[in-house]
């Protein structure tokens, strides 16, 4: 039933953006009253953790949501969002963090393995998300080899260009760079669940595992986190802009509706943050945790250097010994 209600809250928040005040807010309102039932319910920790993200996040961007109710204060909600931006969007995630708790803490199995299900549940999405990226390096090999291929051609014979298999030079190369620049940012989350981006860990592989931890969780909360944050939040507006003004190449013969690549780039620190939200709730369940849930969430208490292996691990005497 919890689920079912989560899932519930999630087409809830994404019907209030069809529909104007007043029916968009009654519409938020019972989004937010089903979620907050499907976590008292015990529904999937990651299902009830996006819709409360679902919810606050729609009420607080959409013109019919938090801006109706700016507009009927007398408050120029442009100015007010200037200015208060960011401490409305610390308040909401305090909110969302501390009902997050409430419903972990209730669950039977106890609070670390709600917590890990979550962390299973987001990795699950991001790595989907990435390995299904990936694949764009299929069709941006073949549209670099036929862009080339068609340019020796033309050197060879000019009538290539009358010819139906003539495709413009810079339309195949404006293409190129959407899908690189799509399969990169939509691969970052995954790349970070896999443990995959370059680290420099001169001073950390000295550390013992529980300050490897807690250096991992403080530097997704301090910088990890917010600078996610504040991509999605400017680039969401770069996109947004970019579709209100129907923006196009600035080539001729370019590419039309630029909003779309412009928008993989919330899109795709999107899927950086929940990676980075997982890792964060990995690192609290080895440091708070019981010592036997710790094997699932210990990628980052150990180096990538096998010649160093884990400080708080003794080592191991030889045999004869």
């Amino acid at each position: 039933m919890g689920t079912w209600l989560a899932i519930a809250s999630l087409v809830l928040a994404a019907a209030s953006l069809l529909v104007a005040h007043p029916l968009a807010n009654i519409l938020l309102l019972a989004g937010f009253v089903a979620v907050l039932a499907a976590g008292w319910l015990r529904g999937r920790g990651v299902l009830v953790l996006f819709g409360l993200i679902a919810v606050v996040t729609t009420f607080m961007v959409s013109s019919d949501g938090a801006g109706h109710f700016l507009a009927e204060a007398g408050i120029n909600k442009r100015r007010f969002w200037k200015t208060y931006a960011e401490g409305v969007a610390f308040a909401c995630g305090i909110g969302i963090t501390a009902l997050y708790v409430v419903f972990a803490r209730r669950t039977l199995e106890g609070w670390p393995r709600y917590v890990v299900d979550t962390t299973k549940d987001l990795d699950a999405i991001v790595t989907r998300v990435g390995r299904t990226a990936a694949w764009l390096f299929v069709p941006l090999m073949i549209i670099i080899f036929y862009d080339i291929s068609q340019r020796k051609i033309i050197d060879w014979n000019n009538d290539f260009v009358a010819t139906i298999f003539y495709l413009d030079s810079t339309k195949l190369q404006e293409l190129q760079w959407h899908l690189h620049a799509t399969l990169f940012l939509l691969c970052l989350g995954f790349a970070y669940v896999k443990d995959a981006h370059v680290r420099i860990e001169l001073v950390r592989d000295r550390m013992a595992n529980r300050t490897r931890v807690w250096l991992e969780l403080l530097g997704i909360c301090c910088f990890l986190l917010t600078y996610c944050y504040l991509i999605i939040e400017f680039g969401y507006t770069f996109a947004e802009r970019s579709w209100k003004i129907g923006e196009i190449s600035a080539a001729q013969t370019g590419l039309t509706h630029r909003w779309i690549i412009k928008g993989m780039m919330p899109l795709g620190f999107a899927f950086l943050f929940a990676a980075g939200l997982s890792a964060s709730f990995k690192c609290m369940v080895y440091l708070f945790g019981p010592k036997d849930m710790q094997r699932e969430v210990d990628e980052y208490a150990h180096t990538h250097h096998a010649d160093l292996g884990d400080v708080d691990q003794p080592a191991e005497k030889p045999a004869g010994q």
